[in-house]
């Protein structure tokens, strides 16, 4: 269900997170968030394909890295104390 209003396309959150390969809940937060324009059309949230694209490319991508890095690093110095 895309919608183009003023050249941008929506689609619906649970569709793109679907495409793009991540939770439905990221996409939504974000939107949420301001991070991600959106739009309502009855009960459904319609994310812009574009910016959402975007927004896990150079931000959820580049968090979810730096997390994991702070994660093996701890596990690291676990095992360095026994």
């Amino acid at each position: 269900m895309a919608v183009v209003i003023n050249g941008r396309t929506y689609e619906l959150v649970t569709v793109v997170a679907k495409q793009l390969g991540v939770s439905w809940l990221v996409l939504y937060r974000a939107s949420k968030a301001g991070k991600i324009p959106y739009i309502r059309i009855g009960g459904r949230r319609l994310v812009d394909l574009a910016e959402a694209q975007r927004f896990v490319a150079t931000q959820y991508r580049r968090k979810t890295a730096e997390a994991m890095k702070r994660v093996w690093a701890k596990r690291k110095r676990k095992k360095k104390k026994t």
